[in-house]
């Protein structure tokens, strides 16, 4: 057989190896690469970040305002004295004790500012009483507030239906209570305001609180 019928070798492919040049510019595309994928993760994680987060402030840590509730007004201390003049006076003391509670819903703990509660007869103010601030209230949990006001005698000499009532019975009385306060859910801070009225009517003769009527509002 001829020795054309044989099949000839490939010649060996000869492989240049890369400059000092061309290594140093593959290195720097790679490195280049690696940095841009490094942030597009890094932002695309930073997003989704944010995102879980509105969703939760929104939605499972969205402040929700304080329930605050006036249980129960009683008398501590009642004292009249009607004087029989040339024209009838009275003189009062009296002390009362605003028992109220306050609920917190939120997931957070909600601390008191500094709160206030007024008396009010007759549309004039006969006592005001503050609240120490710095109460703090577990997330999900109520605590019991009492706040105790003097009534000042001069004050309630003052209106001129004293006389009247008092000889009917009755006194028509208003509490107003400010309660400030904030809730801190991870980094947001929100401040709350709850305000506080009540009407009721003292019964002289039983010295008790009745028919007592309390209207609530919240400010975010």
């Amino acid at each position: 057989m001829a020795e054309t019928d044989q099949a000839r070798p490939l010649a060996p492919v000869r492989i240049h190896p890369r400059s000092d040049d061309e290594e140093k510019a593959l290195k720097t595309k790679n490195r280049r690469r690696k940095v841009k994928l490094c942030g597009c993760i890094t932002a695309i994680l930073l997003l989704l970040l944010v995102i879980v987060i509105v969703i939760l402030v929104f939605t499972v840590f969205k402040v929700k305002d304080p329930k605050v509730t006036t249980n129960e007004i009683h008398l501590t201390n009642f004292g009249l004295n009607l004087v029989q003049l040339p024209t009838p006076q009275v003189k009062i003391n009296m002390t009362m004790v605003v028992n109220m509670s306050i609920k917190n819903s939120n997931r957070a703990s909600f601390k008191l500012g500094n709160s206030t509660t007024s008396v009010y007869y007759r549309g004039i103010s006969v006592a005001d009483a503050e609240i120490p601030p710095g109460l703090v209230i577990k997330a999900r949990k109520t605590s019991g507030l009492n706040v105790t006001v003097d009534v000042m005698a001069d004050r309630l000499a003052s209106s001129p239906d004293l006389v009247r009532d008092v000889l009917q019975g009755e006194m028509i009385m208003n509490t107003y209570s400010v309660i400030p306060g904030r809730v801190k859910i991870l980094f947001i801070k929100k401040h709350v305001e709850v305000k506080m009225n009540c009407t009721m009517t003292l019964n002289i003769s039983t010295r008790g609180i009745q028919d007592m009527n309390c209207r609530r509002k919240v400010k975010l």
